[in-house]
């Protein structure tokens, strides 16, 4: 019976032994040395001061305000049965009200501070208050509050979330102004020091004892057993979006309750499974603690899923079930549909990266492998990393060996989460620096730069995209120049591009130097055929991706498309291969008849073989 209480609470023998205890009524008798005993005791002290607090907290639902805070959380979507079964209370708008009655049940004004409860005036540089009684205040006034359990069901600490009494408002303390103090005699209320002060919408209790914010998670002690279950884990954000999913009919959910998810969370969670649905709000602080949770779960071997709200109007899981709860099911959209359809992380960030960034551009390309190689790299299985780098190459139009390659050296920043480093080093994506000139696109400007007005008529005729964008632009002007300068030409020119152009003039000078008229445009015409058979070839194997695509989505009328396109294409290369062919056979003739055997410049290689 120990076993299976140990399996099914998720809880070590000494846990085990203590739930069977209490449940069949049996005081267990402690053996332990003095000062493990006086610890002991401490936690005892600070579980009966927390439990009585969280009884004391649900009453006040019953007073004036507590009954308009009451209403307020059934106007968030909350049921009464929900509110019980997670206990929920409210803190009244009295700076001593908790302490007074802790304080009436025989606990010291230490012990309360120890719970994290209240705050010690004289430590916290606060004077005394008018009745000189008390040397302490509460630390929650005036909020809804969540009791946090450990895994046990045992009452650690608070998650307190600020309420104003005006409808429709969030905030506001509804403090009494200076002259109505005075009226009363009341004393001047202190400030509070507690990282968030009292401003804060939420605040939290404090570490102690018994509460460590990196070890708890808010619902976790009745999603447990539905977590084994269900064999996951949907991870949220704030409390509210864990209470509506468990009424929603989704148990197995835990909040990080807006603190940053841990390595010892995550400890913790493994007890139960190993898959994790994250659904964290869909703002930008939500996209960072989704990618920082991604990173420490991935460390430790979690499979992930990512939950997406589409939905405009709803930035989190409360919200998306208020909206829809009523609507019978069938009729509309339900938060479990929503989280049966969580997508895979891989799925999901390839899935952004295509929709955010141009995978036709360089940039984009070097954007979205940023964007999902983390994720593709860390991937146990050989076969869904094949998978997703033929996706990549697919929608990126570039080998597949290049992107693999491309995948496995990029620097894995998800592991400075492990590190604990801050989550703001998100992926950084390398620079795009400008490539340098292309060989054969430098080439052919040499060959016009040798004698601009020797090619009018072949610009002309050039067949589009043969030349770059930068290239075109300068040819452009060199045409409509009148008697070409180059000096006068270039002057146009700064920085980089007439760096390139004076390269390319220089070029031009040497190795076109003994070139007749004639050659010269042999060689551009051979030039010319060398950057259409590329091009051609280029979209031949651009033509592959868009063939698999068609295969995928099973376009019988777009793969016949494509299929005469090919056709076209390859009499298009056959005839470029033939025209070559027929520009060597009349250089070889050439060089025959010349008595040296070679012609005045055939000890240059042509530039087009060179380059092509």
């Amino acid at each position: 019976m120990f076993e299976f209480i140990k399996e099914i609470e998720g809880v070590e023998f000494p846990e085990a032994l203590k739930i069977l205890a209490d449940r069949a009524g049996i005081e267990l008798e402690k053996f332990t040395s003095a000062p493990a005993a006086a610890g002991a005791d401490v936690k005892e002290k600070l579980f009966e001061i927390c439990e009585l607090t969280a009884k004391f907290f649900e009453k006040q639902f019953q007073s004036t305000l507590g009954k308009e805070a009451l209403e307020y959380l059934k106007g968030r979507g909350l049921e009464e049965e929900t509110i019980k079964t997670f206990r929920l209370g409210f803190a009244p708008d009295d700076w001593q009200a908790l302490s007074d009655y802790l304080i009436s049940r025989g606990y010291r004004e230490s012990e309360i501070v120890a719970a994290g409860l209240s705050i010690d005036r004289a430590k916290n540089h606060e004077p005394t208050a008018a009745s000189g009684k008390k040397g302490i205040y509460d630390r929650f006034r005036r909020r809804i509050m969540f009791p946090i359990f450990d895994i046990s069901g045992l009452v650690v600490g608070f998650t307190a979330r600020e309420f104003s009494q005006k409808k429709h408002e969030d905030n506001g303390h509804n403090v009494p102004s200076a002259p109505a103090r005075e009226a009363v005699g009341a004393p001047e209320p202190p400030t509070i020091d507690n990282k968030g002060g009292s401003g804060a919408k939420y605040i939290n209790t404090p570490q102690t004892l018994i509460y460590d914010k990196s070890r708890v998670l808010y619902g976790l002690s009745k999603a447990k057993l539905d977590i084994r279950k269900a064999d996951r884990c949907i991870l949220v954000e704030g409390n509210m979006d864990a209470l509506m999913s468990y009424q929603a009919g989704v148990r197995n959910v835990v909040a990080s309750s807006g603190t940053a998810l841990t390595p010892h969370h995550l400890r913790l969670l493994q007890r139960y499974t190993k898959n994790l649905g994250f659904c964290f709000d869909t703002d930008q602080a939500g996209d960072r603690a989704t990618y920082r949770g991604i990173g420490l779960a991935l460390a430790q071997k979690f499979n992930i899923s990512i939950l997406e709200i589409k939905d405009p109007e709803c930035k989190d899981p409360a919200d998306y079930v208020k909206k829809y709860a009523r609507l019978p099911a069938g009729q509309g959209p339900q938060w479990s549909d929503l989280v049966s359809q969580a997508k895979p992380v891989v799925d999901y960030y390839f899935d952004r990266a295509r929709s955010v960034h141009n995978p036709t551009s360089a940039e984009g390309k070097t954007k979205i492998i940023a964007a999902i190689a983390p994720f593709v790299k860390r991937l146990g299985s050989a076969v869904e990393k094949a998978h997703w780098i033929s996706q990549l190459s697919l929608l990126l139009r570039v080998p597949e060996t290049a992107i693999a390659s491309d995948v496995e050296s990029f620097k894995d920043d998800l592991d400075s989460y492990a590190r604990a480093i801050e989550p703001e080093a998100a992926v950084q994506t390398a620079a795009v620096k400008r490539a340098p000139p292309e060989p054969l696109q430098e080439t052919i400007l040499s060959v016009l730069l040798k004698n601009p007005a020797l090619f009018r008529d072949e610009l002309q005729h050039l067949p589009a995209g043969i030349l770059a964008p930068a290239e075109t632009e300068i040819v452009k002007q060199m045409m409509a120049e009148g008697p070409f300068d180059f000096k006068s030409f270039v002057s146009r020119f700064e920085g980089r591009e007439a760096m390139e152009l004076e390269f390319a003039h220089l070029r031009s000078q040497e190795v076109w130097k003994d070139f007749s008229d004639e050659d010269l445009k042999t060689e551009f015409s051979n030039l010319i055929n060398v950057a259409q058979r590329r091009q051609v070839n280029a979209r031949l194997a651009s033509l592959q991706f868009d063939v698999k695509e068609a295969e995928q989505a099973r376009d019988s009328r777009r793969l016949s498309e494509l299929a005469a396109e090919f056709n076209k294409l390859a009499k298009q290369l056959t005839h470029l291969h033939l025209h070559q062919y027929g520009q060597e056979k009349t250089k070889k003739a050439k060089t025959a008849s010349h008595p040296e055997g070679l012609t005045p410049n055939e000890d240059h290689a042509s530039e087009a073989e060179k380059t092509g």
